[in-house]
């Protein structure tokens, strides 16, 4: 169900870009989407512009806003706040922040911004190493060089028996159970 009210913010006339009739005036209304992990969702009380005349309606950089705070909360992702605060705590910079976990300068400088969303899995991978420094400080070591030496990649792959034996395994058979 979509609930409109006009918003007491008046601007100046907008013309409608689809009918070129009428004029976008600011409301305030439900948006449904759907979402991936959450499925179909209704946003409550989204600013946006709507026609007069032909009743479309534009989602503009508030409704945007809005939109994506809603979605930040459902998703319980890390927010730029809170980034912030991880590089603070270390005395890191963006480049030594992305050489330390890996996620690379422009994704960590997008999270700081707002401009893109981290996944649910990096927000609680940076609040582990926010809240636990013992955390910060292994990953400090350089993801972990001495289990690394003991297993070189070499080392890790089967051996011929053992490539003979997972050729039998019936993979389907684990999954229907």
């Amino acid at each position: 169900m979509k609930t409109a009210k006009k918003l007491k913010v008046r601007t100046e006339s907008i013309p409608c870009f689809e009918c070129e009739g009428g004029s976008l005036q600011p409301v305030s209304q439900d948006h449904q989407t759907h979402h991936p992990k959450l499925g179909n969702l209704t946003i409550p009380a989204v600013p946006m512009l709507r026609c007069d005349s032909c009743g479309t309606t534009v989602i503009g950089e508030d409704g945007n806003s809005r939109i994506d705070a809603f979605l930040d909360k459902a998703l319980n992702v890390i927010s730029p706040a809170e980034i912030q605060a991880f590089l603070d705590k270390y005395k890191l910079t963006q480049k030594r922040a992305a050489e330390l976990t890996g996620y690379g300068e422009k994704n960590i400088s997008r999270w700081l911004t707002g401009r893109a969303r981290p996944s649910e899995s990096v927000s609680n991978f940076l609040r582990v190493l926010l809240s636990e420094s013992s955390a910060f400080e292994r990953l400090k070591m350089k993801n972990f060089p001495d289990a690394l030496k003991a297993y070189p990649a070499e080392a890790r792959q089967p051996d011929v028996e053992e490539k003979e034996i997972l050729k039998l395994v019936d993979y389907p058979a684990p999954v229907k159970i």
